[in-house]
């Protein structure tokens, strides 16, 4: 039974390190997405695409062990959702998130019990939408 569980652990390491290399990728969709928008050059598409992006790591977050990429994520889905209107979207605040995104990313911040997540907990909870 040892053995195995040695093996499952090997293969979620590996996995969850598949998914840490994966979001420097999803961080850069996130950038030309809200880029676009910021710029007035983006529409629809852009705010889909924060949308999905925001939607994969709210669900792969805390799959691999990363639930605080989750929190963001679900925050930038909320932020991004099709029933806003482009003129309403709060493109700051979207921008503050994948700042954090980048910040967690760069100190593999699991969750709330890392030190170094006290910024990205005071960041989220003193962020108010307009």
């Amino acid at each position: 039974m040892a053995d195995m569980e040695n093996r499952m652990t090997k293969i979620m390491a590996g996995l969850t390190e598949q998914f840490l290399s994966g979001v420097p990728a999803v961080i850069n969709v996130l950038n030309a997405a809200l880029s676009q928008l910021e710029s007035d050059e983006g529409g629809k598409e852009e705010q889909t695409q924060l949308f999905r992006q925001g939607h994969d790591l709210k669900g792969m977050g805390g799959s691999f062990g990363y639930p605080i990429m989750g929190t963001i994520g679900g925050e930038i889905c909320r932020l991004a959702h099709e029933d806003i209107e482009l003129s309403s979207l709060n493109l700051p605040l979207l921008r503050i998130h994948i700042d954090l995104l980048n910040y967690v990313l760069a100190n593999r911040i699991k969750d709330e019990s890392d030190p170094k997540a006290a910024p990205i907990i005071a960041a989220m909870s003193g962020a108010k939408p307009k």
